[in-house]
C-alpha cells in the first residue's frame, strides 16, 4: 500500500501535525523502537537516517529563526513587507516547506510497509495515521534503547531535537494566525495600529523627508483611498496587512502634511510636529521671534539654556528639536553647537538626578520655558 503524506494547507492542517508529534512525545521511546523493528533498519538505514534528520533540523531552526523575527512585529503593524505571512495560509506553508517535508519524510520512514496495492487514493492511509510515531498501535520493547546500537540512540536524540524545533515553528504558526484573524476582526484595534504606526514614521525625519521629495504628483493614493473609503476606521479594517512599509510611510507622510496645512504649517514643519500640530504652529510663532524669548550668551551666541528649554517644550526631544530649531531661526544671535545644548541640559541632569527621574527634567525645563513666554 502507497501511504500519502498530505496535510491540509489550513490552521487544520497545523493542528494536526501538532498533535500528532506531542501524541509521540509522550511515550516517544516506545513508538520510536516500534518503528524501528517493524521496517527492520539495518546499521546503513539507520546512519543515512541520522543524516536526513539533522539536515532537517538545521533547515528546521532556520525557518523558526526567519518565522520568530517575522512574528516578533507582524501583529503590531499594520502594515509589513511580509504580508499576510500569518493570513494565507498558502503562503504560510510555503515558509516552512522545509519542516514540513522533513515530518513528511521521517513520518514515512516509520510507517510499515503493506504490500496490498490500493491505488485509489480516498482508501489509502495517511502516515499520520498508520506511522508507528503516530497514533498506530504498538507494543513496548522488553528492553529497551540499552539493547540498540549506539547509532539507533542517536538517531533517537536527533528525532527528539528535530520534533521540538518543529513544534516551536508550528506553535508560532498557529499563534500568530490566531492573533491576525482577530485583529482583522476589530476595526477599533485595526484603527489604533494603524494610527500607532504612522506616529512611529513620522517620528523618523529621515523616511518620511525623503518621501517627500519622491511624491511630486500630489496627494498619495493610499490617503485618497482612505477618503473614498468614508470611515477612518473603515479604511484601516480593510487594509490591514494589505500593504508593504513604503506605502504605510508615502500614506503617513501625506497625511501628516495635510493634517499640518490646516494648522498653517509648512511641509517639512507638518512632519515634525504631525502628532501634535497646535504644538507645531505656537512653535512656529515663537520662532519668528525668537531673540525676544532669549538672553544672549557669551560673544555673539545665544544662550544654550533658553535653546534647551525651547527645545523640551516642543516634545521632539533633544535631537530632533535642535534640528528643528537650527532649521527654523532666523534671529542675529550665533547659534551653539548641539553638543553645548546636550552638555547644559546634561549639567541640570547631573545636579539634580532625582528630578531628571521619569522625564522631570524634561518638563522643568518646558514650564521654564512656558515662563520665558508668559513673561514677554
Amino acid at each position: 500500500m502507497i501511504h500519502w503524506t498530505d496535510i491540509e494547507k489550513s490552521k487544520e492542517g497545523i493542528l494536526m501535525i501538532l498533535e500528532v508529534i506531542k501524541n509521540y512525545e509522550k511515550e516517544g521511546d516506545v513508538r520510536f523502537l516500534a518503528g524501528i523493528q517493524s521496517r527492520n533498519f539495518s546499521e546503513y538505514k539507520i546512519q543515512q537516517l541520522i543524516c536526513i534528520v539533522r539536515e532537517r533540523l538545521n533547515m528546521t531552526r532556520r525557518e523558526l529563526l526567519r518565522l520568530s523575527e517575522i512574528a516578533l512585529t507582524y501583529n503590531k503593524l499594520w502594515a509589513t513587507d511580509d504580508n499576510n505571512c500569518f493570513r494565507d495560509t498558502d503562503k504560510l506553508f510555503r515558509k516552512i516547506r522545509s519542516t514540513l517535508k522533513g515530518t513528511k519524510i521521517i513520518f514515512k520512514r516509520f510507517t510499515p510497509i503493506c504490500r496490498k496495492s490500493v491505488p485509489d487514493k480516498d482508501f489509502r492511509a495517511s502516515v499520520f495515521v498508520k506511522s508507528t510515531l503516530a497514533h498506530a498501535e504498538c507494543g513496548r520493547d522488553l528492553y529497551g534503547l540499552d539493547s540498540y546500537p549506539d547509532s539507533v540512540a542517536t538517531l533517537y536524540a536527533e528525532m527528539g531535537a528535530y520534533f521540538t524545533n518543529v513544534i516551536a515553528v508550528l506553535v508560532i504558526c498557529h499563534q500568530e494566525l490566531a492573533k491576525e484573524a482577530r485583529i482583522s476582526n476589530d476595526a477599533e484595534l485595526c484603527l489604533q495600529l494603524l494610527n500607532e504606526q504612522c506616529k512611529s514614521i513620522v517620528g523618523d525625519m529621515k523616511d518620511v523627508i525623503g518621501m517627500l521629495s519622491k511624491d511630486k504628483a500630489g496627494q498619495d493614493e493610499l490617503l485618497k483611498k482612505s477618503k473614498k473609503t468614508g470611515s477612518l476606521k473603515a479604511f484601516a479594517q480593510e487594509g490591514f496587512h494589505k500593504y508593504n512599509i513604503e506605502s504605510i510611510t508615502r500614506y503617513a507622510t501625506s497625511r501628516a502634511v495635510e493634517n499640518g496645512a490646516e494648522f498653517g504649517l509648512d511641509d517639512i514643519e507638518s512632519l515634525y510636529f504631525a502628532n501634535n500640530p497646535e504644538k507645531g504652529l505656537k512653535a512656529k510663532e515663537v520662532m519668528a521671534s525668537f531673540d525676544n524669548y532669549a538672553d544672549k550668551g557669551r560673544g555673539s551666541k545665544m544662550d544654550t539654556t533658553a535653546i534647551a528649554e525651547f527645545v523640551c517644550w516642543t516634545e521632539l526631544g533633544i535631537a530632533k528639536g535642535y534640528s528643528y530649531f537650527a532649521s527654523t531661526y532666523k534671529g542675529n544671535y550665533e547659534l551653539p553647537k548641539k553638543k553645548s545644548v546636550w552638555a547644559r541640559f546634561d549639567s541640570y541632569r547631573k545636579a539634580d538626578p532625582q528630578a531628571a527621574m521619569n522625564g522631570g527634567m524634561e518638563r522643568k525645563f518646558a514650564s521654564d520655558f512656558e515662563n520665558r513666554i508668559s513673561q514677554r
